[in-house]
């Protein structure tokens, strides 16, 4: 990366670190939090000593050459540990700890090979590290050592929070996950890119030389995935809400007939008498219609005639079935017509978008299926022939 990058990657890392770990309403961070927060601050300081005038600054005081390097590098493993026991408290939070005592020691002992081959390499300082030395086969083991060891925590990673992923609802926290699991497999291409060059450099004795920084470029990304992933949950519904606004008006329109139909027949489920909804709050205003449907179809639901399954068929499609009942129900209360029937709803996600999407659909057959026509010409007969029948016993 270059040097300035590195700092402005350290100073968000430390934002991120600090904004997971403060705790909020008094509530105590989790497992998972605290592991998050310590890979952005290893990640974060790994980077900032890796960059040249802090690698300089340490080359001058530095007891064995390249020690500076080694802290870094040790930083980075470091954050994959972290990244990895985040994996492991989500997918399997019993594990962690044994999890965290197992790849430890493997960190500990990844971290003395390294100190050892670094030692034993005599080397002296350079920042061009890699590339000077990628011909002595004692500091290009210390290479693999090193990506090897980050490259296996991000496949543990991987592999623990790809499933979760997968079946978590559809919303900030997995899209979140999906853009930290982005992230760590685009590390697993970095690590393997960059320990593989001084492997091809040792047995062929040519430096595989790019015209792009690849290195460099997929580390940035692996930054900004995991930054964008880890702090979603902050300005992630700031960017969704106008999406969000947009739906639940698109929503409030489509149920706008079905609403209308059902508060003229019992006005007294509207929660807002004045039978409007301000355009800032439309998600609060489909709520709100949601609500006084659902409530107007339990008082209406007696009212619909008891042959209305039967007058559509067994075949007939769920959303087709609930406004017919609907349509009788308003049929049957407007002639005064109490069958004491049930109709079971539909069962629907109890959410908000689940639930809007399910009269959308209801509301579409309620205004243009003409299967819902038919029944509420039906119904109005019933009730015609159930009025004549009350004549003639009168008389």
């Amino acid at each position: 990366m270059l040097t300035w990058l590195n700092f402005v990657a350290l100073t968000l890392a430390i934002v991120v670190a600090a904004y997971k770990l403060v705790p909020v309403g008094g509530t105590r961070r989790t497992d998972g939090t605290r592991y998050l927060s310590a890979f952005f601050l290893c990640i974060g300081l790994g980077l900032a000593v890796m960059s040249h005038p802090v690698l300089t600054a340490i080359g001058r005081v530095e007891p064995v050459p390249n020690l500076g390097r080694l802290l870094g590098n040790s930083l980075e493993m470091l954050a994959a540990y972290f990244l990895g026991a985040l994996g492991q408290s989500i997918a399997r939070p019993a594990d962690t700890r044994r999890w965290l005592r197992r790849h430890g020691v493997l960190l500990a002992g990844a971290t003395f090979l390294m100190a050892a081959l670094l030692v034993g390499a005599d080397t002296t300082f350079t920042l061009n590290f890699v590339n000077a030395y990628s011909r002595d086969p004692v500091v290009v083991g210390y290479l693999v050592v090193f990506f090897s060891h980050i490259a296996g925590c991000l496949l543990t990673f991987i592999a623990s929070v790809g499933g979760y992923v997968r079946h978590a609802p559809a919303g900030v926290l997995r899209t979140g996950l999906s853009l930290v699991v982005t992230g760590a497999a685009l590390g697993i291409v970095w690590a393997a890119w960059s320990g593989v060059r001084p492997v091809v450099t040792l047995v062929t004795g040519r430096p595989l030389a790019t015209a792009l920084p690849i290195g460099s470029t997929l580390g940035s990304l692996c930054m900004l995935f995991w930054l964008a992933g880890a702090t979603l949950t902050a300005w992630g519904d700031r960017i969704t809400a106008p999406l969000r606004w947009l739906r639940a008006l698109r929503r409030l329109r489509r149920i706008e007939p079905l609403w209308r139909a059902m508060r003229a027949a019992v006005p007294h489920v509207a929660l807002n008498t004045s039978g409007g909804w301000p355009l800032p709050g439309a998600e609060f205003a489909l709520y709100r219609r949601v609500i006084e449907v659902r409530d107007a179809q339990l008082a209406l639901r007696p009212y619909a005639h008891p042959d209305v399954s039967r007058w559509l068929g067994p075949a007939a499609d769920p959303a087709t079935v609930e406004a017919a009942v609907i349509a009788a129900a308003l049929v049957g209360h407007a002639r005064g017509r109490d069958y004491r029937a049930e109709h079971p709803f539909q069962d629907v996600d109890a959410s908000l978008a689940s639930e809007s999407a399910w009269l959308a659909r209801v509301t579409r057959q309620f205004v243009d299926s003409a299967d819902v026509q038919r029944v509420r010409r039906l119904a109005a007969a019933e009730a015609d022939r159930a009025d004549r029948e009350a004549v003639d016993r009168n008389r």
